[in-house]
């Protein structure tokens, strides 16, 4: 009796559980001739505001975006000799009725190789989300 009273528990806990930390919407682009995977939350994406590109610049200027990553770079030593060498606006699948966008950046260490490409997904409120080149296990 016990031991059923525990196992009951136990699973109304992980139910709680599993609940409570919702899965991430996995995006996914192409960038040159890599394919590149972002891990964002549906409440990040929510709380970035919309844009529509006929009525006037994005929220996230150019110049702002730029800062953005400088001072995500700061909190990411690792980063923190890779400079952007491109980005391309992009928008979020399965969002566009919501008009939400973000900027897909491609970053490289001074002198490197393609193999050290990194990237990065920026919203339109600022917030920075890690990207990495799709594993080539997933394709």
């Amino acid at each position: 009796m016990l031991r059923s009273l525990l196992a009951g528990f136990s699973l109304l806990i992980f139910q709680h559980s599993v609940s409570a930390s919702p899965f991430p919407l996995t995006l996914i682009e192409t960038f040159d001739d890599d394919r590149v995977v972002i891990y964002a939350s549906e409440s990040d994406i929510n709380n970035a505001p919309d844009w529509q590109p006929a009525e006037g610049a994005p929220p996230l200027s150019v110049k702002k975006l730029i800062d953005d990553i400088n001072d995500w770079r700061t909190r990411n030593p690792e980063f923190r000799d890779a400079t952007i060498s491109e980005f391309e606006l992009k928008p979020i699948r399965n969002h566009e009725k919501q008009h939400r966008w973000y900027y897909l950046v491609q970053m490289k260490n001074a002198g490197s190789s393609k193999a050290d490409e990194h990237y990065l997904a920026v919203l339109m409120n600022g917030k920075v989300l890690p990207a990495i080149k799709e594993p080539a296990a997933y394709k």
